[in-house]
């Protein structure tokens, strides 16, 4: 065996290097965190190629001391941490490892100044090693560059992807920062070229953020999320919750916060999906911004070398907080749905304007009249004057087209309703309190529902009946063979009983203790709903119709049906307007 030695500086520095310093984003959050811990008004982003070939950091903090200016590239140097503080930081940076680390594998160079009316002083590293040291003409703040990253180390380099994905993770990491530190303006050069340009408004907290996640997010999301604002313990939660139906296909448009600090932590990530399991579908994700603060002992934040996983003290409780803030922010948000599906709804309409307008004309029209369907209004009075109806949030119904959807005008535009999606949420969330409040109200069956079940599916079920008697359901075995339904909930007096109880059968046999009693909950009661709602094909009069308008604006998380689809859309009279060029 070889004998024991201890590795050179250069060799510890390079090793820390591939624990802090994955590639060129991981620079960008070292060095952006020492500018926001300098107390920086305003940070500016430089890369070329990707960060490969230069990345440089300019910012208005307080500076490094000339002093000391050759003492922050030296491991665990820093300002930040004492041995009385290291269960309570409250800094970004504190290890002391990034500089060194960095300049382990590139050229590096440090321009400081702690007061514009003093000469600041500029140190120059390669690979590890100082080079120059000299007094330099700077305003207050620092300015580092760094070349040629992993320079001496080109396997590294072999890992990384196209200057593109480089780019665009920094500009990612470069948007977390800025949504995080409101007060801060960031500005990010890509090859010179200016992509973001966040400037500080001076707003009140809530509008500044609104107003920054429109200029990183986009205006739809602005528009398209509510403020969560609870606090739950030692726990605050503070952000912008998506509507269910403004999803997305991945986590990229989650944005955590612990403590001010950027993670990425997917223990915290698989509670959102959770948290709306309810509203949206299982391949869909939530976008959001959350920022949760707590005291320092109930997380660490030092179990992660780059520092952006973190481990909170229970991670269950916290699970439970997040559910529940979460749900109880989105119900303030009653029917609404996202304005995205009212986009291309107009989107639709122009494209198809345009296509007449590029058509001839005749042969279009005598193709449309072969094609002509007539809607169905379900009833013969016709609306002289303007109903009161119109003024509430959903409208007044006036038709019904293809016995699905329910159109109704609203003192804005009008309304389109999927009277299916819709009701089937209305129910949901009625058979959902009633359980929890013990409150089902049954009707019993004048002709009890007999039904055939194999014996050996009827030997899993016997110990089951008693779970659907809570939702208001009496189910019984009935012979060898067949169950009988005595009792079904009043709600879903109406539907075809045969056919609910067999679809609920499948979810009885897959009832497993071990899951989450909320998941089994909603499970029941999603099948049950959907086979107790108003079918798609149904002819319904004026009256229901507004009836089921007005019951979706008083039930909570109406805006999307249990499969998280949109239960409706809305058409501004000015989009109308604007269609047939009127405006």
């Amino acid at each position: 065996m070889k004998k024991i030695k201890i590795l050179s500086n250069n060799l510890i520095n390079k090793i820390a290097a591939g624990e802090v310093v994955e590639r060129p984003v991981s620079v960008i959050k070292e060095l952006v965190e020492n500018s926001i811990d300098a107390n920086s008004k305003k940070i500016s982003i430089h890369i070329r190629n990707g960060g490969k070939t230069e990345i440089k950091v300019i910012d208005d903090g307080d500076g490094i001391r000339s002093d000391e200016l050759e003492l922050s590239v030296k491991r665990h140097a820093t300002s930040k941490l004492n041995s009385g503080n290291l269960n309570n930081i409250s800094t970004l940076g504190f290890r002391g490892e990034a500089l060194p680390s960095i300049a382990s594998i590139s050229e590096m160079t440090i321009s400081s100044n702690v007061n514009s009316d003093l000469v600041g002083r500029e140190i120059t590293i390669f690979s590890g090693e100082t080079k120059n040291l000299k007094p330099i003409n700077q305003q207050k703040g620092t300015v580092i560059t760094i070349k040629n990253l992993f320079f001496s180390t080109p396997a590294r380099l072999k890992f990384l992807k196209s200057d593109n994905y480089e780019s665009l993770l920094i500009k990612r990491m470069t948007q977390k920062f800025a949504l995080s530190f409101l007060d801060i303006e960031f500005d990010l050069f890509v090859n010179r070229k200016n992509i973001l340009n966040l400037r500080n408004d001076y707003l009140a907290s809530e509008d500044k953020l609104r107003k920054r996640a429109s200029e990183i997010l986009g205006k739809e999301f602005a528009e398209n999320s509510v403020k969560l604002d609870q606090i739950r313990d030692n726990f605050e939660f503070g952000g912008l919750l998506g509507l269910p139906t403004f999803h997305h296909s991945n986590t990229n448009n989650q944005f955590v916060f612990v403590n001010n600090r950027v993670v990425s932590d997917k223990s915290i990530s698989s509670i959102f999906k959770v948290a709306y399991r309810d509203f949206i579908s299982w391949d869909r994700f939530p976008q959001l911004i959350l920022f949760i603060k707590c005291p320092t002992d109930e997380v660490d934040i030092n179990v992660h070398p780059a520092k952006s996983e973190v481990r909170f003290k229970d991670i269950n409780k916290l699970r439970s907080i997040i559910i529940s803030s979460f749900r109880t922010t989105i119900s303030s948000a009653g029917y609404r749905a996202s304005s995205t599906n009212t986009l291309k709804a107009v989107e639709k309409f122009s494209l198809n304007q345009k296509f007449k307008n590029n058509t001839n004309l005749r042969n279009y029209e005598a193709e449309l009249k072969t094609h002509e369907i007539e809607p169905r209004f379900s009833s013969k009075k016709k609306d002289s004057q303007e109903t009161p109806e119109i003024y509430n949030p959903l409208g007044y119904a006036k038709s019904q087209y293809h016995n699905t959807y329910i159109v109704s005008q609203t003192k804005s535009g009008i309304v389109i309703v999927d009277q299916h999606a819709a009701h089937e949420r209305i129910v949901y969330e009625k058979l959902k309190k009633d359980f929890y409040n013990k409150s089902a109200k049954t009707q019993i069956l004048l002709i009890p529902e007999i039904i055939n079940i194999e014996k050996g599916v009827l030997e899993n079920l016997k110990d089951k009946f008693e779970i659907t008697e809570k939702y208001g359901l009496k189910i019984e075995q009935f012979g060898a063979d067949s169950i009988i339904v005595r009792e079904v909930p009043n709600i879903l007096s109406e539907c075809n009983i045969k056919k609910l109880v067999l679809n609920l059968i499948d979810e009885l046999l897959d009832f497993d203790k071990s899951e989450l009693l909320e998941s089994q909950i909603n499970k029941i009661c999603s099948s049950m709903a959907c086979h107790g709602s108003i079918r798609a094909g149904r002819e319904m009069e004026v009256d229901e119709m507004n009836d089921l308008l007005r019951r979706m604006e008083n039930t909570p998380f109406s805006g999307q049906c249990n499969h998280g689809r949109p239960t409706y859309i809305e058409l501004d009279l000015n989009d109308i307007e604007k269609l047939f060029g009127r405006k």
